[in-house]
């Protein structure tokens, strides 16, 4: 007996010891995520279903609010986080800044994905069938240098159109008080993702003006990407890869999961009412695609051509500046 209880300690012991083994193998990384709308759901997927623990990550999570971008990207930069998941289109412009003053882009996408996320709302007393109809308004963004914006544009010059040219006035205004805004009349429309939308139609603030379908080709654009420091992912491949995993695995539940339960998991993110977030569902698409670098094709047609166009970005600015393909088939 006493032979048997020193097996069982010795046992016991090892399975401790392997149990130890496997959280100290455990990568660690610090990601950060816009958590403004569905668009970005991938992360909040992955952070409830615990697909960070079953791809031997231990992140700390921190959440930028709407708006935020900007500085979720700059604290990329400054290394407080390891990884960053939201819109590119800042990156773009960092890169950019970079290249121009002769140094190298020190950021890079490593995933995108969320294709063709805006949709211009306007007001129910908006009399609208054309781009046309929105000279003089009021439009709120998230920010002077959103997604959504870089998009709009584009969309707008596809029609021989600029927002100054429309004489539209652009008012920063947070996802959240976007449909307020516009129930009380300080904005006549916005741009944004869902469930932004579906809150204003829910509460009779506005109406869906141009979804993602009506918008050609700029509609199939993916917003949203898995960013890195350039140095940090160079002496951390595994670490990205592994992220880029969870991501792909939290993009194929949105399709799998019982629907309750992608509604409660973003009730808990974004904290919008169920019935919208029902409803927004089935107008968003949060996957990374599958094709980086057709994905990618389509980004640099559409969002990087209207930042050109505008001079957000020097001509020489090239999609090595700005993607990294070599984790695509890792």
């Amino acid at each position: 007996m006493k032979a048997l209880k020193t097996i069982a300690a010795a046992l016991a012991i090892v399975g401790l010891s392997n149990a130890a083994g496997m959280a100290q193998d455990k990568l660690p990384v610090r990601i950060g995520w816009l958590k403004a709308s569905l668009t970005t759901i991938a992360q909040a997927i992955a952070e409830e279903e615990q697909l960070y623990d079953a791809n031997g990550l231990a992140p700390t999570i921190t959440a930028i609010q709407s708006g935020g971008n900007a500085t979720g990207i700059e604290a990329l930069l400054r290394g407080d986080f390891d990884v960053y998941f939201g819109a590119m289109s800042e990156l773009a412009r960092l890169n950019g800044v970079a290249l121009e003053q002769g140094g190298q882009p020190p950021l890079a996408a490593v995933a995108i994905g969320t294709p063709g996320a805006t949709h211009l709302v306007v007001g129910n007393d908006v009399p609208f069938e054309t781009v046309e109809d929105l000279r003089g308004l009021t439009l709120g963004v998230s920010s002077l240098g959103s997604i959504h914006l870089v998009m709009f544009r584009h969309y707008l010059a596809s029609q021989g159109l600029t927002t100054d040219a429309l004489g539209l006035t652009l008012l920063r205004v947070g996802a959240s008080d976007m449909p307020p805004a516009l129930l009380t009349n300080q904005i006549d429309g916005f741009l944004h993702s869902q469930p932004t939308p579906s809150v204003a139609e829910a509460r009779g603030a506005g109406k869906v003006a141009l979804a993602p379908q009506d918008m050609g080709e700029v509609g199939l654009s993916p917003t949203s990407a898995i960013m890195v420091r350039r140095d940090w992912a160079a002496a951390n491949p595994e670490t990205v890869t592994r992220v880029i995993a969870t991501f792909r695995q939290a993009s194929e539940m949105f399709g799998t999961l019982p629907e309750d339960r992608l509604v409660a998991i973003a009730q808990a993110a974004i904290g919008s009412e169920d019935d919208l977030i029902r409803r927004a569902m089935t107008s968003v698409n949060p996957r990374l695609v599958d094709d980086f670098e057709a994905g990618a094709d389509i980004y640099w047609r559409t969002e990087i051509s209207a930042m050109k166009e505008r001079g957000e970005l020097i001509e020489s600015f090239e999609r090595e500046h700005m993607f990294d393909f070599s984790y695509a088939d890792r």
